[in-house]
């Protein structure tokens, strides 16, 4: 099971080498997770850079193949707990992070991306 974040979200739509892994991962007979912190930031990005319409086809290719995790408190509280053992060690390790890392746990999945801040969790498949 993989958690597919923003970071691989991006490259995919890029169309990067690191794209092209997270592709066959998407493209594999594996189940991939995402949430709803996911499709905000990726949102955002999209709007950004290449207006409402090409963000809202992004979003519905996400959710169309993954499986959306919805927060509830659990993950709201692990996020928090996570964020605060995570924060003093990386400094810039954001909420954001802490819900990613907290809703692909929640699972037992692992955390598909190239953010430097997941780079030495051992729940993370980090995109060189």
């Amino acid at each position: 099971m993989m958690f597919i974040d923003s970071f691989a979200w991006i490259e995919y739509f890029m169309g990067t080498e690191r794209g092209r892994k997270v592709k066959k991962i998407i493209e594999g007979n594996v189940i991939t997770y995402t949430s709803p912190t996911v499709i905000a930031e990726i949102f955002s990005k999209s709007v950004r850079t290449d207006g409402q319409d090409k963000a809202r086809e992004r979003v519905d290719f996400i959710v169309d193949r993954c499986v959306l995790i919805q927060t509830d408190e659990n993950i709201a509280v692990e996020a928090g707990r996570l964020h605060g053992e995570m924060k003093p060690k990386i400094k810039d390790f954001g909420l954001a992070d802490a819900f990613i890392l907290a809703s692909a746990r929640s699972k037992g999945a692992k955390v598909v991306t190239g953010d430097p801040h997941f780079k030495d969790l051992d729940d993370t498949v980090f995109l060189d």
